[in-house]
């Protein structure tokens, strides 16, 4: 069974309400996706994770081959997310919208980070004018939840 596999069912549970914590493993991978709101349609989301050792040894190249992949496989999002940043001292590779969403309340966006020691994180946040950035929650239908996970978990293995 795969890890999107385990995830669809428990998404299935959650029919209103929330905060929850959905987390499934398979492989090695450990799944997280912290819900901040559920409903029959769709889930908003805080933060979508997942964790493995795959990547604990990984070089920068490896995380900008990964991060390259994601763009591309990753093209089902309100905006198109793309690599913006290396950071070699941390090892992470940061991916953003681009571009960001626009509005009268500034911009929006989603990152998604890979990190060497093993994880991809992905997370939406708004910056207003003058204001620092925060976080914000993402809403994306259980399918597009089940098709990042199937994402994610392919460019680790």
């Amino acid at each position: 069974m795969s890890i999107q596999d385990k995830l669809q069912p428990e998404l299935a549970k959650l029919t209103s309400g929330g905060p929850h914590v959905v987390s499934v493993e398979e492989d090695g991978k450990k799944l997280t996706c912290e819900i901040t709101e559920a409903n029959p349609l769709a889930f908003r989301i805080r933060r979508f994770v997942m964790a493995t050792d795959a990547l604990a040894g990984a070089s920068m190249d490896r995380l900008q081959k990964i991060s390259e992949e994601l763009s591309t496989r990753v093209n089902y999002l309100l905006e198109p997310i793309g690599p913006i940043e290396r950071d070699h001292d941390q090892c992470v590779v940061q991916l953003r919208s681009n571009p960001p969403q626009q509005d009268d309340d500034g911009s929006k966006y989603y990152e998604l980070l890979v990190r060497q020691g093993g994880e991809l994180e992905l997370c939406r946040y708004q910056k207003q004018p003058g204001q620092p950035r925060q976080s914000v929650p993402a809403l994306l239908t259980s399918e597009t939840l089940v098709r990042l996970a199937d994402d994610f978990a392919a460019v680790v293995d």
